[in-house]
């Protein structure tokens, strides 16, 4: 197969070099046509400029003809085999072309356009018959039939793209051009156009792809010679021959021949020596560029050239400019958006390449986005360019990766899916630049530069960057070895970037206020808080009542809380009872002061749950003495029961007792076991627990457990347990356990486990390791012995 690529690239070589030019047309035209037109087109463009005119065009050619023919049959087959008819097409008309001149028959009148017996005449061929398939033939062009120079464009009224400069982006009603900054090779320039003007001659201006060639003649040309110069811009392959005898025809027009890229205007055809030296006898100047590397090729490789381009200078142009030229970009760029990114892109990227470029990129990112397209490629520039946007310019892949996921409903991404995406969006384009260029650090990615520019200058195709990226920007920022620097450059941009949005989006609000609070001012967070609470963020209502509460300042807290609370924040909820408990102890702490009872009541208990049994104590005995005796006596006598001053705690709780409490009965029972009564206290607890006391039965039961009567008491725990006392049924599981009623007592701890008995599980757990998880229980001594239990 290789065999078949090579020769078949050297026959499309010869067919470049010295077929038609609408044969060339046809293999441009293929190759727009592919889906691979991505890497098909540039390729043969440079096929096309080093053969023409040049049947050996060296090694660079051959190979990128190789390439192209390569891709076309691994990824176009139907393009692939369009280019083998070309191919074939030609070898049958240069077959014909060497092959024996015919004769006119004698008897053929001029114009019959009659074949006999092999012969040609005219464009006809006439056989007895024609066998095989597609057959071409190509006729020679005729060389009269270039345009009248009245038809010739008139420089006031040309459009400069039609002559080969490149379009630069435009945003709104801008010029179609930049305002031109003058290079340093201007003046030379100037005086050749000016010489050739008056006396002919052929002005060459050479440099490397995109260093602005084209558009520095294009200047010295509309500088230097007046408006109403007609000018001929033919395109590639156009046959020139005729040009002296279209020229004497002119009048007294003044004329320009403009042949952008020389080297495709090259040949028999072309642009010779002979007729640049008739040109110069009219006066008629011929302006020209080329690429250093076709000029090298033809100058000094190609004798047939050589003749033509000895006797030129060619004014040689720089891809680096100058510190001269440098300073006149700064001093023109404020007037033109495009100039300043240019500038403020100088120093990665060269400035006409990155004005001539940029569009070219940009239009390729924006088709890029479709279904059928890159997306996800799309959406890796999209993020390093809103990463820009933010401040940083340049981040690591894994950034990249988890911005992605940051634009609108965007699916996980494999990390083999991630790095195909990103390998299209790095590739080369136009062999200068990919939409992603590496970083400074290894492993960095950034975005071209003209695209950051787009989007900040309001291109479309871009929105407001996620708000979730500016919080990503910064958390990368502070994670950079200068992230003080970045975090500042990243903050400023987001005070300027989300202030925009702030009356219309309060989570750009909420957004500008996290950002604020975690890396720059918290009263300015604050007040961001405020303002995008109050426009309806229940998140920031959140954040600003904690913030608030953190300070002490609970009032102002507690309506930001509340609305918080309100919409399920949980830590919004939990702050919100702790502010209200606090409010709520400010304004009993007020009423107490004003000789309040209830209040100092309130005060005692909550003093109490807090284990401050002094000011507990303190706040009980105000109670007491504003009118609260006999309600807040059970409380005291607890307090003085906790310190173990029994004596003190049985005044108290007979106090209560007497007063009508009827919880004070068994609290006055646990009193007097502790002082020794405990026929006193047996009495209370059964009075208690007769007068529906759950504690009251539970403590009863607990007596006569201890006196050993058993069955009374497991009778008091269930009545403690139907009135709602938690252990009572884990005793009386007990109970039945020492008597190995096994099954019984596991249904009392499974009673004793939903009230919530901290050893009811673990007794549970033993009864099952006794060999079943609940052993029967023994036969009762009076059943019959058929009778199992």
């Amino acid at each position: 197969m290789d065999d078949e690529i090579e020769a078949l690239a050297d026959v499309l070589g010869r067919a470049v070099a010295t077929g038609p030019a609408d044969l060339c047309e046809l293999l441009t035209d293929a190759a727009h046509r592919s889906v691979a037109a991505p890497v098909l087109v540039p390729r043969l463009n440079r096929v096309l400029s080093r053969y023409q005119g040049n049947a050996v065009a060296g090694p660079l050619a051959s190979q990128d003809l190789l390439e192209v023919l390569r891709v076309a049959r691994r990824r176009d087959t139907t393009v692939f085999e369009e280019l083998r008819t070309i191919a074939d097409a030609f070898t049958e008309d240069e077959s014909a072309r060497v092959a024996p001149v015919a004769r006119r028959t004698p008897d053929a009148t001029a114009n019959s356009n009659a074949v006999s017996g092999g012969t040609f005449n005219e464009a006809v061929v006439q056989a007895g018959s024609i066998t095989g398939g597609l057959h071409t033939y190509y006729g020679q062009t005729p060389h009269s039939g270039l345009p009248p120079v009245t038809d010739w464009s008139q420089l006031d009224r040309t459009d400069p793209i039609t002559l080969g400069v490149h379009r630069t982006r435009r945003i709104a009603d801008e010029p179609l051009l930049p305002r031109y900054v003058a290079r340093d090779c201007d003046p030379e320039l100037d005086t050749q156009v000016r010489s050739a003007a008056r006396d002919g001659g052929l002005v060459l201006v050479t440099g490397d792809p995109l260093s602005g060639k084209t558009r520095t003649l294009w200047a010295a040309l509309f500088t230097n010679l007046s408006g109403t110069t007609r000018i001929l811009a033919p395109l590639h392959g156009t046959d020139l021959r005729a040009l002296p005898a279209v020229l004497r025809a002119r009048g007294d027009a003044e004329c320009v021949l403009w042949l952008d890229d020389l080297d495709r205007h090259l040949g028999d055809h072309g642009l010779t020596a002979a007729l640049l030296a008739e040109l110069a006898r009219l006066r008629v100047p011929v302006l020209a560029t080329m690429s250093d590397e076709a000029y090298d090729a033809y100058r000094f490789g190609s004798p047939e050239h050589a003749r033509l381009l000895s006797g030129v200078e060619p004014v040689e142009l720089g891809t680096d400019w100058s510190p001269a030229e440098t300073e006149r970009l700064a001093a023109t760029a404020p007037g033109d958006l495009r100039l300043a990114g240019a500038y403020a892109h100088r120093a990665r990227h060269g400035t006409t390449a990155y004005l001539t470029v940029g569009p070219e990129l940009f239009g390729e990112w924006r088709r890029a986005r479709r279904a059928n397209a890159h997306p996800l490629g799309h959406r890796i520039v999209l993020a390093a360019i809103d990463l820009a946007r933010c401040g940083v310019e340049e981040a690591e892949a894994d950034v990249l990766r988890r911005a992605c996921a940051l634009y609108g409903d965007a699916a996980p991404v494999s990390s083999e899916e991630f790095d195909e995406a990103r390998e299209w969006a790095s590739r080369i384009r136009h062999g200068i630049t990919g939409m992603l260029v590496p970083g400074t650090e290894a492993g960095s990615w950034r975005a071209y530069g003209s695209l950051v520019e787009d989007a900040k200058d309001g291109l479309p195709g871009f929105g407001a960057v996620p708000l979730e990226l500016w919080l990503l920007a910064l958390e990368e920022a502070s994670s950079d070895d200068a992230a003080s620097l970045v975090v500042d450059t990243v903050l400023s941009h987001a005070r300027v970037a989300l202030a925009q949005d702030a009356d219309t989006n309060p989570q750009a609000l909420l957004t500008l206020a996290r950002i604020e609070e975690e890396y720059g001012d918290e009263e300015a967070a604050e007040v961001l808080l405020r303002r995008a609470a109050d426009a309806g963020s229940t998140e920031a209502a959140g954040r600003l009542g904690s913030l608030l509460f953190h300070r002490d300042d609970f009032v102002s807290a507690t309506p930001y809380l509340e609305k918080a609370a309100e919409s399920g924040d949980a830590e919004a909820q939990s702050l919100l009872g702790s502010a209200l408990l606090r409010r709520s102890e400010y304004w009993l702490e007020m009423a107490a002061g004003s000789e309040d009872g209830a209040a100092a009541l309130a005060l005692g208990d909550l003093r109490r749950g807090e284990g401050d049994l002094q000011a507990a104590m303190r706040w009980y005995q105000a109670a007491a003495q504003r009118g609260l005796r006999t309600r807040v006596a059970s409380r005291i006598g607890g307090v003085f029961q906790d310190w173990h001053y029994y004596e003190d705690a049985e005044k108290w709780f007979r106090i209560a007792l007497d007063g009508g409490d009827p919880e004070a009965a068994d609290s006055l029972g646990v009193v007097l076991e502790e002082l020794g009564r405990a026929d006193e206290a047996a009495l209370l607890y059964q009075e208690s627990a007769e007068n529906g006391s759950g504690t009251g039965a539970y403590n009863y039961g607990a007596v006569l457990n201890d006196r050993g009567e058993k069955t009374e008491a497991r009778a008091w725990f269930a009545r403690a347990h139907d009135l709602g006392h938690y252990s009572a049924a884990f005793l009386l599981g007990e109970s039945l356990r020492d008597e190995e009623r096994h099954t019984e007592a596991a249904t009392w701890f499974r009673k004793a486990h939903a009230r919530g008995h901290h050893r009811a599980l673990h007794a549970l757990a033993e009864a099952g390791s006794l060999g079943s998880p609940y052993p029967p229980d023994p036969p009762a001594p009076d059943a019959p012995d058929n009778v199992k239990a």
